[in-house]
Formats: structure tokens, sequence, C-alpha cells
């Protein structure tokens, strides 16, 4: 019997991993302990591994953490997956602990709805997420393993092709997950666009004279 894929699920924080990993579990994909509860009204563990939450934060004190008999307990006729945003910055080290098929889904979303949410809720600066972007971007460039780059808000028209991806079922999917209030977007025209461009270049110009006056 072939195994099945193991499924990284990352991103940036606030970018709807969370909501895209919901939308896994619900149709059939295996997660073997969530860390945290769920139903928690405020919870920034949602849906994450408890073992790969583990890992990841050992890993940021550059510490080691034995994920050995985690993956000798996973069962080889499900679809796994393990899901924290900074995952990607570990993941190579996977390839030593299981002979699974990894693949990568990169849950992207608004880059502005991104940064703006993660410094409303952590205090932190636009050029400390905006440079986080960036680095998690650059570590999927360099990744081995299959990658799809999925927009979060296209979950309920692109559903179908992330369940292919990680080779789950695709009859009667339960998109039960997905808040539509959560991933409503702005209608883009050219027009808007090219109203904002101009606004913008002007603010621009006006600042760089404040500054120099």
């Amino acid at each position: 019997m072939n195994k099945k894929p193991f499924i990284l699920v990352c991103g940036m924080p606030h970018s709807y991993t969370s909501m895209v990993s919901k939308f896994l579990i619900d149709n059939g994909i295996y997660v073997k302990g969530i860390c945290g509860s769920p139903n928690e009204k405020i919870n920034y563990f949602k849906y994450e591994e408890l073992e790969i939450n583990n890992f990841v934060k050992e890993g940021k004190k550059f510490r080691k953490y034995d994920l050995t008999d985690y993956f000798n307990s996973l069962p080889e006729d499900k679809v796994v997956m393990a899901k924290h945003p900074d995952v990607i910055f570990f993941g190579k080290e996977f390839t030593q602990l299981t002979n699974r098929k990894i693949k990568i889904v990169f849950v992207m979303r608004n880059p502005e709805q991104i940064i703006m949410s993660s410094m409303e809720k952590s205090k932190r600066s636009f050029i400390y997420y905006f440079e986080k972007m960036v680095w998690i971007y650059d570590f999927i460039i360099k990744s081995d393993y299959e990658v799809l780059t999925f927009m979060a808000e296209r979950l309920l028209k692109d559903g179908k092709q992330l369940l292919k991806f990680c080779e789950l079922s695709t009859k009667d999917i339960d998109y039960s997950a997905i808040k539509p209030q959560l991933i409503k977007q702005r209608k883009p025209t050219y027009l808007k666009y090219r109203f904002a461009n101009f606004i913008w270049k002007r603010l621009s110009r006006l600042f760089q004279i404040l500054r120099l006056s």
C-alpha cells in the first residue's frame, strides 16, 4: 500500500491558514493532535498540529525536537496535515523523518490585510511583517517540495482544486468552514486602480517635499 501524502499548510499569520485547515479537516484530512481548543473565542493556534507546533517553537530557539515517534504513529492510509504559519522555515528536515510524499499548501491573502491585521494584533511594525512575508516567500521558492500557492479568498471557487492537490475526495465537498463575511473583498476595476495610483503618487511627493522643507 502506498503511503498517503503529508501536507504542510503554511503562510503568514492572519492569512486564513486556520480557515483553509478547517476546510481540509472537514473534507477528510487527518490531524493527530490539535493544539489548544478550536472552540475558544480567541485562539492563535487554531488547528495547528501539537507536535509540529512544539517542533517549530523549539526550532526558533535553535533547539532540536524529535518527531520520530510522531511520524511513526501516523496512519499510512490517510492524508495527514500539519499546519503552522512558520513551518516552512524548518520543513526541510521532514525528509529525514518520513518517506511520505510531502506537499505544501502556501496560503495567501491580500497582503495589505495580512499586514494590517498582524500589526493590530501584535503592535509590531509594518516593516517587521513585510520582511517576514519576503522571507517566507523565499523559503517557498527554494523548497524542493511540491507547492500549491492558494488564495484563501477563492476557497469557495477553488476548494475542489485544493482537495485534488491534497489527494482528498472531491465528492460532496463540505464548505461549512468558510465564512463569506470574512473573505469579502473590494470589487476592483482598472479605473479605481488608476485613481488610487494617482492619489498615492501625489501623496508620496507631498511627503517628500514636507520632509525636505
